[in-house]
């Protein structure tokens, strides 16, 4: 058995597959959801700067998949430090210029020619997640132990404290992935638990203030306005003109084979259509049938990573695979809930499929890291083949060595 190398894409296969058939469907249904027009501009350079963004996510995750991560955990504390800066980034303009903090979440660029805007909470809910592999991976001998669990838990509730003030959701989502991934790593479940019973006491607490009285929570972050989707939700009205009610419409137009690619009426009145509804238009073009694949493509990207994490040599990289998989899966959950109407508004994107460049490039620079570590777990499995094929010829030269010996001493007899 010979072992391949000087492989162009490294690392798992199929987690390359999965990534390249994520790329095309965003493509198409960024195009199919848009209804050739987005806010008045040309579709065209729309749809072309998706695509370049596409590209350098593509180009970016094909250079971290190159680089060993070990190298990367070296500079997680300063990355961390850097994406709390640029979380706050917003808060501060928004304070100068006099709009509302629960509202900032976005840094925008104008070049001219394009205008950039991120929301570099999504740098920090990746970062916060690896940070908190390596501070795991750091102190295994002690991971039980109350100093561990407030050196996860500090920085983790700086980032969740500060994205709680414009995105509660996103902060939720972090909080509830750290929670999952510091329970796998052993961290002691006493204090988690007892965490979470607090958090979620108190954050009950504000959403019944929220409802009754809005006017003391007018500026505690984005309770309000979490407190108003789950009673809107509670108390939906069908016969309203709602982005909810018209996901609901195209899910429903759409039935098991959908009207074909291109063809949706709902992405005219969907104006996140492209963004947090687009697997609503992905149902009302393809149907369950392709809404139902997508689906397996997250579910099968999710068992990759944890097939890595079971078989790679090492804590950090096993926690990241299971940080990066729950972390996806989970957001990938949400968006397609709200699209169906199971849960509130969230504002939570499809990952790898929504209209965002900077969001997708973010998230494949780590899945770029994955690919690393599965490519590290390959060079281990390939170096143990090889070394039981040495072994394996060793064995048989000794073997022949030896049986030429015997028939030499009995020709001599």
């Amino acid at each position: 058995m010979t072992v391949a190398k000087n492989k162009i894409l490294g690392g798992d296969k199929i987690i390359w597959i999965v990534y390249i058939l994520f790329i095309f469907i965003s493509i198409v249904e960024v195009f199919a959801s848009m209804g050739r027009k987005v806010g008045g501009a040309s579709f065209v350079p729309t749809l072309g700067f998706h695509c370049l963004w596409l590209f350098i996510g593509f180009a970016c995750c094909f250079i971290m998949h190159k680089i060993d991560y070990r190298k990367i955990t070296m500079w997680l504390k300063v990355l961390l430090i850097i994406s709390i800066v640029l979380t706050c980034v917003p808060y501060i303009v928004a304070h100068f210029s006099n709009e509302g903090l629960s509202t900032a979440r976005w840094i925008r660029l104008d070049f001219g020619f394009y205008k950039l805007q991120f929301q570099p909470s999504e740098i920090a809910k990746y970062i916060i997640i690896f940070y908190l592999c390596s501070i795991m991976a750091s102190k295994q001998a002690q991971i039980t132990t109350k100093d561990v669990f407030w050196s996860c838990m500090i920085p983790l509730g700086i980032v969740c404290g500060i994205v709680f003030w414009s995105n509660f959701s996103t902060s939720l989502l972090i909080f509830v992935t750290s929670f999952l991934l510091m329970r796998i790593g052993g961290v002691n479940k006493k204090y988690l638990y007892l965490t979470i019973l607090i958090l979620g006491s108190i954050i009950g607490i504000l959403l019944l203030i929220a409802y009754y009285a809005p006017e003391f929570v007018e500026k505690i972050g984005r309770i309000g306005t979490a407190a108003g989707r789950i009673t809107g939700k509670a108390n939906t009205d069908y016969t309203q003109i709602t982005q909810p009610n018209q996901a609901l419409i195209a899910v429903a137009t759409g039935g098991l084979l959908g009207v074909g690619i291109g063809h949706s009426t709902q992405s005219w009145f969907l104006k996140e259509g492209h963004n947090d509804f687009i697997f609503s238009i992905i149902l009302e073009e393809g149907g369950m049938w392709l809404g139902g694949f997508i689906i397996l493509l997250y579910i099968i990207l999710l068992y990759r990573m944890f097939r890595i994490a079971r078989n790679i040599d090492g804590y950090f990289g096993a926690m990241a695979c299971l940080g990066l998989g729950i972390v996806i899966t989970l957001q990938a959950l949400i968006n397609m809930s709200v699209a169906v109407g199971l849960i509130p508004v969230t504002g939570q994107t499809l990952p790898f499929i929504s209209y965002g460049g900077t969001s997708f490039v973010f998230a494949s620079i780590f899945l770029g890291l994955i690919l690393n570590i599965s490519k590290k777990m390959e060079k281990i499995q390939n170096d143990a083949v090889l070394k039981e094929e040495i072994t394996q010829n060793s064995l048989q030269k000794t073997q022949e060595i030896t049986t030429d010996t015997e028939e030499d001493t009995n020709q001599s007899d």
